[in-house]
């Protein structure tokens, strides 16, 4: 399967959502939904773009981010991190016990995860039609994402950085997901949007489009955790163990750990959908 730049697969409305781009990379209901990349990628500055924001504009989104996290109920520890727009480096540092913040461009002066981020998506991430998560979901590792996690040589990851990763972009008390206004990104074989993301928690919403087939590709197929799958709008066919059955709206599919899975939509409407997987090693 081809690699494709993401920014042409990210749909800013329901309409693209849910009638057009349908030939491109889908959703996979397997174990990499967020997978960590190694450094090779930012060494050549590898999101950068043709049409990057200013470094002001980039520097004030960071700070909207910081400002709400303050206020945050999950803010329990200090953070600090990297952020990388459009080639450009950023420190971030979260101070709990003073209840403040600092952002400076540069990167952090010791070791730690940082995100590589397009500006535009990131604007699109600042102005709630787009997830943190969902621009950084990605079938296998080896693929591209318009914004993602990565380390620093010497930065060890600590599994507590997936639910700060939504905390932090996610603004407001408490904090709302209107996942039918949010844009999908095509991901293996249908689009696919993150709802939240932690160990043994994964959630996620999408639509199989008309000719779409989820888990296409074998080795997405399978998971070593179960999930479950409910669907919430028209139509699809579920292919378990090989055995084809019509599911739709108001449908619940509990797919055990191991359990051949796979989505095709031969209909005229997109199905709708809510994903959960769960246990250990979701």
């Amino acid at each position: 399967m081809t690699q494709t730049v993401m920014t042409e697969t990210i749909e800013t409305t329901k309409r693209d959502r849910t009638g057009t781009n349908l030939n491109r990379l889908g959703l996979r209901l397997k174990t990499g939904l967020l997978a960590l990349t190694g450094s090779a990628l930012l060494a050549s500055a590898g999101l950068a773009q043709d049409n990057p924001i200013a470094p002001a504009e980039a520097g004030a989104i960071l700070d909207r981010f910081a400002a709400d996290y303050m206020n945050d109920p999950t803010f329990s520890r200090d953070w600090e991190f990297g952020v990388v727009v459009d080639g450009n480096w950023w420190t971030v540092s979260l101070d709990h016990d003073t209840t403040s913040y600092t952002i400076r461009q540069g990167e952090p002066e010791t070791p730690s995860f940082f995100y590589p981020a397009e500006g535009q998506t990131l604007a699109m991430v600042d102005r709630g039609e787009m997830a943190a998560l969902t621009a950084m979901g990605k079938a296998f590792s080896s693929d591209y994402a318009p914004m993602d996690i990565d380390l620093m040589d010497g930065a060890g990851f600590d599994p507590a950085i997936l639910g700060f990763t939504f905390h932090f972009f996610t603004r407001g008390t408490p904090e709302i997901i209107r996942w039918r206004d949010h844009a999908t990104r095509e991901v293996h074989g249908g689009n696919l949007g993150i709802i939240y993301y932690q160990p043994g928690l994964r959630s996620g919403f999408g639509y199989v489009m008309p000719g779409q087939h989820v888990n296409e590709d074998e080795r997405s197929r399978t998971n070593p955790f179960p999930s479950m799958v409910i669907f919430t709008g028209e139509r699809a066919i579920a292919r378990l163990n090989g055995v084809d059955q019509e599911v739709g709206d108001g449908d619940i599919i509990f797919i055990p750990a191991g359990m051949s899975h796979e989505f095709l939509n031969p209909f005229d409407e997109p199905a709708e959908f809510l994903l959960f997987m769960f246990g250990e090693g979701a």
